[in-house]
């Protein structure tokens, strides 16, 4: 007996289909490194540059014998031959988006109907995790030419105690990188101890002698390690220490977001784009990666043109273009303040 069921009624003999106005972003998108960072003042050229300057050690063995004339050529001293001009290069970042002239008067599903106006609100979500991954990735400082575009340095490359290039290309700038001890190197070492970052704050602290509280922005296999300090396996040790966990309402917290050292408060901030590469999904580089950027005005956004929405006038007939748009680049003032994990 034929019967008409489930299976044989299909789209071609009228079966209608259930599709919802919703839609969601499976990919991560939140931008911390960038959404946080100060901005500095707007940049006049396509290299933005700054001074910096080292004040020495300090010299008090030998005081001045009283009622002696300090020598005319060697009882004075240069204070201004150890400034150096750094800098970064401004970077053009953009997205850019079509819809055709038809597709625009199409019913589609969705919570914007407008396929223009999802695409523009798409590209600035792209744009945004763009210009994250490159601040914080460890791409050197390009010169655009004809045919290549300009490309600014990103902190991995400005915390690289053992940098030569790029930003640091003479040895006068060399002078003003990374400190040894600043970087640890996850993949290379293991796990990273509670030792291990202590070590690394305090490499810091003794390059630049502040302790005006610390944002450590850092991949999943980081925050899981500091996450670990707290727990009885890696805590409570013959030289660890104890920790009381209050559970009376049933909850055990072991996420660790602040962790206060001798050097200053750090707020720990997880990020899916520091270490990112260009075009490269989350990877262990994205992972095990880390930056320590002290809450002040050491790191800093110099935008040219804040994030914009641009559209074209459809010339040819095919459809409405546009494209987002950012111009700017990070500001470094000191190097040495800044600590990293790779």
């Amino acid at each position: 007996m034929a019967i008409a069921t489930s299976y044989n009624v299909t789209s071609v003999q009228g079966a209608r289909e259930d599709l919802s106005d919703q839609l969601k972003r499976v990919s991560p998108e939140t931008t911390p490194v960038f959404s946080t960072l100060g901005q500095s003042r707007s940049p006049k050229a396509l290299l933005s540059e700054w001074m910096v300057d080292s004040l020495g050690e300090p010299v008090f063995a030998t005081p001045p014998v009283d009622g002696a004339d300090l020598c005319f050529n060697a009882g004075f001293s240069d204070e201004i031959s150890s400034r150096v001009r750094m800098g970064n290069r401004i970077q053009q970042v953009q997205r850019p988006f079509a819809v055709s002239r038809l597709a625009e008067k199409i019913d589609v599903a969705g919570p914007q109907s407008n396929l223009y106006g999802a695409s523009a609100a798409k590209a600035l979500i792209l744009l945004k995790t763009d210009i994250e991954s490159a601040i914080c990735s460890s791409q050197l400082p390009q010169t655009g030419t004809d045919s290549v575009g300009d490309k600014l340095g990103g902190l991995k490359h400005w915390t690289d105690p053992d940098a030569t290039t790029g930003v640091f290309d003479t040895p006068a700038k060399q002078a003003f990188v990374s400190v040894d001890g600043s970087r640890f190197n996850m993949q290379g070492a293991g796990a990273m101890t509670e030792s291990d970052l202590r070590t690394l704050v305090q490499s810091v602290y003794e390059a630049g002698g502040k302790s005006v509280g610390y944002t450590l922005f850092a991949g999943p296999a980081v925050i899981n390690e500091i996450t670990d300090f707290s727990r009885a396996s890696g805590a409570v040790t013959a030289t660890g220490a104890a920790f009381n966990v209050d559970s009376g309402d049933a909850t055990l917290r072991l996420s660790v977001t602040t962790w206060v050292s001798d050097y200053g408060r750090i707020d720990v901030v997880p990020t899916l784009f520091a270490g990112r590469s260009s075009g490269v999904a989350i990877n262990a580089d994205v992972r095990h990666s880390g930056l320590l950027i002290p809450k002040d005005d050491t790191v800093s956004l110099k935008t040219m043109e804040g994030v914009t929405t641009i559209e074209l006038p459809d010339v040819g007939g095919g459809g409405r273009r546009g494209f987002a748009e950012w111009m700017g680049t990070v500001c470094v003032l000191n190097a040495r303040a800044l600590g990293s994990i790779i």
